[in-house]
């Protein structure tokens, strides 16, 4: 399908407003902005592709969806024949230590779950639900092989795969997910036992993943509520752990292994990198690092790990 065939799609799927027309308008701008038209030509197409419904979607909300699509997709452009996306640079945090994160938190003070969910791209569901995992899931193709279970399982499968078991059984049983794709081949740890989902299994270097177990929790989301609301770090994903912690996925795509010990295993975690100094888990340094499935419930905190923000941009799934 060509862009602008993935275009005309796009405007014939938004939904009358209030059945989630708001979502809708960021795709059909990204579709049409990766096809080459203006601001102007897209925002006379979404207005003229909009059902009518229960409210009329104002002329702001169609801009504002424009401008987010044009910003987010600005790294991915080139002036390339057949504009094919180029990989995000690593991001360049503007933060340096505890003097910025306190800062942060103070300029974030009494955001919650709800004032992140005004930010997401993708509005969650107000209860969590195994469609919180189906969300994750968009960011990933269908032939891409995720890892999905306990931190002893050993099963990795393809998108589409655990997509269909995720529907078929109505819930997220596992509780936790590798952000990063793996190759789906075994590979030797040098101890004579194999691996799916090692570092040397990674097949794609998408999401670096950052926590704060040394922070209150009302801090945490006041931290991350300044980082994405001013911009500083292309946070992908934000999730409640159902335990002490958020768990957030910044978008790195890095092009290898080399790169990535590099940039998130010395200028990120390293002894002086940018999360170590401002009292990050270090144990997230590696790229084959676990974080929590949405969705899951944990019985033994009693509390569901729940989906707080997400914003896919094109380029995600490869």
């Amino acid at each position: 399908m060509s862009r602008a065939e993935k275009y005309k799609s796009a405007l014939a799927a938004i939904p009358q407003p209030g059945m989630g027309c708001h979502t809708a308008l960021l795709g059909a701008a990204n579709s049409g902005i990766m096809a080459g038209l203006s601001d102007g030509q897209i925002f006379e197409d979404i207005r003229a592709a909009i059902p009518a419904g229960v409210r009329r979607v104002p002329d702001r909300e169609i801009t504002d969806a424009i401008a987010k699509a044009r910003r987010e997709l600005t790294p991915y452009t080139t002036t390339h024949a057949h504009h094919r996306p180029m990989a995000r640079p690593t991001p360049k945090p503007l933060i340096d230590g505890p003097a910025t994160r306190a800062k942060l938190i103070q300029a974030g003070s009494g955001a919650g779950p709800a004032d992140l969910w005004e930010l997401s791209a993708v509005r969650p569901e107000e209860n969590a639900s195994h469609r919180d995992a189906l969300a994750i899931l968009s960011l990933y193709h269908d032939k891409e092989h995720l890892y999905i279970g306990s931190p002893y399982d050993k099963i990795v499968r393809p998108t589409s795969e655990w997509r269909r078991i995720i529907e078929r059984r109505q819930e997220a049983p596992w509780p936790h997910i590798m952000p990063n794709p793996v190759d789906g081949q075994a590979h030797d740890l040098g101890n004579g036992k194999l691996s799916f989902r090692c570092d040397a299994a990674v097949a794609a270097f998408r999401y670096a993943v950052v926590e704060f177990d040394n922070l209150p929790r009302p801090e945490q989301f006041a931290f991350w509520h300044s980082i994405i609301s001013k911009d500083l770090l292309d946070v992908a994903v934000l999730l409640d752990s159902g335990g002490k912690s958020l768990h957030a996925w910044v978008r790195v795509n890095l092009p290898d292994r080399v790169t990535w010990d590099r940039e998130i295993g010395t200028r990120f975690y390293g002894h002086e990198g940018v999360f170590t100094a401002m009292g990050a888990d270090k144990a997230c340094r590696n790229s084959s690092r676990l974080s929590r499935l949405p969705g899951h419930f944990r019985r033994e905190k009693g509390e569901f790990q729940a989906l707080i923000y997400l914003n896919p941009v094109v380029g995600d799934a490869h």
